[in-house]
This record gives structure tokens, C-alpha cells and sequence, in this order.
């Protein structure tokens, strides 16, 4: 563990500064011998008022869900940020049949501008595993990797990946491709193939529904299925989320709740479902814009392997996490006078470096600047 962290202080340092030079013009940073997309047909009907009302209630609809993967954290979002986010969780599992497990988990990614702007280093880069609370759950610990962009649109994104941890690898591709239904319903569907050298190669297919319920929740369906050679067929969950932001009476930082269903199995060698889970996820920031308190207690329904009897089993996860954002970041204001002489005016603030003020349930932030 103590590599990952040093590892993370030599990458960190120079990325985060990188991305403080405003105003810093950057070299184009394309792979040579990619064509340029094909000019819209001129002969389509112009955009009228109903494409207006459309798109914007469709950009409304993707806003609030990525308002609620960057707030919960969720993998997917993370791994597609425009900037370098970290976050370090301390977490607390107890289970009613397996105990207290203790761990402490670095995630996110840290972009290495100077080399090219499509080069990422990503951290605990497991595809899906937040997904099954109380199961068994397919990750390597302090293990990072590497993701380069190799394309990217309004809908599709191409990425080559590369796992690392200190005794194997894991290159592989990633193609993820999105779009909406209707006003208030998108669709995510992902595709990871990936080779490890010690348990040969596997697919990860996830597919995810959401619909927008008001301004300030959304109804999730994910599903994913992993398929390789050293898998027990195919692992597969289905999970049901209702994710919902509360403005706290008399704060300003807000609560996150999601109430969950989930249900995962196998096919091989004999199909059957391992696992059924009911719950619900509090989370809350506290103190600080970037410190994060959550409590998830679940209700679980289980059998390990086959022949085993089903049994019922509490279990509660409580996490502490450290979110490393720019947008989370607390400044220091400085004071500053006015240039005209025998002139003095106050401290000037900038209400971008005060984001306590800020409220999202009463002033909708634009989608790039949401927390």
C-alpha cells in the first residue's frame, strides 16, 4: 500500500498543477490518420421549437444523472472525467456471518497531461464491483492501470486499458456507448474485453437504464455480466436504485440517498442465485465540501455455493472518504484593493471559491461545474 501512495504523491503533484494554468493554450494531441467526422446532410429540416424543448429536457434528464454519479462516487463516472479526481475511502464492513473487515481503498485517476492529454493513470480500476453489496465481489486490491482515449463523440468512447498490480497485467479495450429514449430516460451501455496472465481473458458487459423522477431523483436498472475462462460461467447482477438528493433544513451541504434491490448469481458449474439484497445508502458531506460520511446497512438473503442452505444476514458498511477535486477544493480568499489611488474597497470574493454558498436545489449549476 505504501507504493500506491508514493506512486500517487510523484503523479499527483504535476497533474493537479497542470490543470491550474488557466487560461494556458494546449497543443492538439490527435493520433495522426483519423479522418474527420462527415458534415450533418444539408438537405434535413432546420431545428425548430420542438427539437429546442427536446434537447434541453434531454440535457436536464443527463445532467441530474451525472450530478448523482459524481456525487455517489459511481465507477463509470469516474473513470470518464474530464479532470483528475481521487478519492480515498476508510471503510468499516460488518457482517453478520463473516465479521469486521477494515480496509482502506485509493480510487479515481490522475491524468498525465505532459505526456498527452489522453493518458490516464486509474486506481482500483475493477469494472462494477460497487455493485453487489454483501456478495462476493470480483476486485484486486492496490492494483492501478493505465487508460489511454482513443476516440470519443457526443455518444461513443474508445479506450485502451492496461491493469497493473505487482505480479500481473491486464490489457484490454473498453468501448462504452450512451443516448436517451425520451425526455427523461438514457441509456449506458459498456463493454470491457481484457487478458489477465494468470487467469487468461473475460468480457464485462454492463447495460444501464435511467429515468429521471423531478429535479432531484433518478431510477437506475444496471445490469452486468462477466464471462471468461476462470469464471464460474457467467457472474451476473441485477440491481434496481433509486437515487434521491435532500436539502438538509438549515445546511447547506446536502444528503444522498439511495435505496437499492439487488439480486446475483452464477450459470456454471451449476446455475443458481447466490445472493439477494435489499438496502439503503446514506451519504453526507461533513465539515468540508471533499470529506464524505456514508452508512449503508443491507439485508441479505445468501447461499455461498449450491448445496448450501439459504440464509438471512445484516450487514452495514460505514466509509469515511476523501475526495482530491479541484471543484472541491477550499481556497483561501485574499483581499484585494482597487487600483485607483486614495481608493479602498473590501475583501473581493469570488463566489466560485465559495461553494458553501452554493445551493443546486434552488440555483441548478451547469453540468460541467456540478458538484
Amino acid at each position: 500500500m505504501a507504493k500506491i501512495w508514493l506512486l500517487v504523491l510523484l503523479l499527483a503533484v504535476p497533474a493537479l498543477a497542470e490543470e491550474d494554468k488557466a487560461g494556458t493554450p494546449e497543443p492538439v494531441d490527435d493520433i495522426q490518420g483519423w479522418e474527420a467526422a462527415i458534415p450533418a446532410n444539408p438537405e434535413e429540416p432546420p431545428a425548430n421549437w420542438v427539437d429546442s424543448s427536446h434537447s434541453y429536457a434531454t440535457e436536464q434528464a443527463q445532467a441530474l444523472t451525472q450530478w448523482m454519479d459524481n456525487y455517489f462516487g459511481e465507477p463509470n463516472y469516474e473513470i470518464e472525467s474530464a479532470e483528475s479526481l481521487i478519492r480515498i475511502d476508510f471503510t468499516t464492513d460488518w457482517d453478520q456471518d463473516d465479521g469486521v473487515n477494515n480496509n482502506v481503498r485509493l480510487r479515481g485517476k490522475l491524468q498525465v497531461p505532459r505526456i498527452s492529454k489522453r493518458l490516464n493513470v486509474v486506481f482500483s480500476d475493477e469494472s462494477g464491483d460497487e455493485l453487489d453489496p454483501g456478495g462476493d465481489q470480483r476486485k484486486l486490491d492496490d492494483n492501478f492501470g493505465l487508460l489511454y482515449r482513443v476516440s470519443e463523440d457526443d455518444h461513443s468512447r474508445f479506450d485502451l486499458t492496461m491493469g497493473i498490480t505487482w505480479n500481473r497485467v491486464r490489457p484490454g479495450v473498453r468501448y462504452r456507448y450512451q443516448g436517451a429514449l425520451g425526455d427523461v430516460t438514457t441509456y449506458r451501455f459498456t463493454q470491457r474485453l481484457q487478458y489477465e496472465n494468470q487467469d487468461g481473458g473475460y468480457a464485462t458487459s454492463q447495460v444501464e437504464l435511467n429515468r429521471v423522477l423531478g429535479k432531484n431523483a433518478v431510477l437506475r436498472w444496471n445490469n452486468r455480466g462477466v464471462y471468461g475462462e476462470e469464471t464460474d460461467g457467467t457472474e451476473w447482477i441485477s440491481r434496481l436504485s433509486l437515487f434521491q438528493r435532500h436539502k438538509v433544513t438549515k445546511k447547506r451541504r446536502q444528503l444522498g440517498v439511495n435505496y437499492f434491490a439487488a439480486v446475483n448469481g452464477v450459470t456454471d458449474p451449476k446455475s443458481y442465485v447466490k445472493n439477494y439484497a435489499l438496502g439503503v445508502l446514506f451519504r453526507r458531506q461533513v465539515y468540508r465540501d471533499y470529506l464524505f460520511l456514508e452508512l449503508e446497512p443491507a439485508y441479505n438473503y445468501r447461499k455461498r455455493e449450491p448445496e448450501d442452505k439459504r440464509q438471512f444476514a445484516w450487514s452495514v458498511t460505514m466509509r469515511f472518504q476523501i475526495a482530491l477535486e479541484r471543484d472541491l477544493a477550499r481556497k483561501r480568499n485574499k483581499p484585494t484593493t482597487a487600483t485607483s489611488p486614495g481608493v479602498s474597497t473590501g475583501p473581493v470574493v469570488d463566489p466560485a471559491q465559495d461553494r458553501d454558498q452554493y445551493d443546486p436545489l434552488e440555483n441548478p449549476m451547469p453540468e460541467d461545474e456540478a458538484l
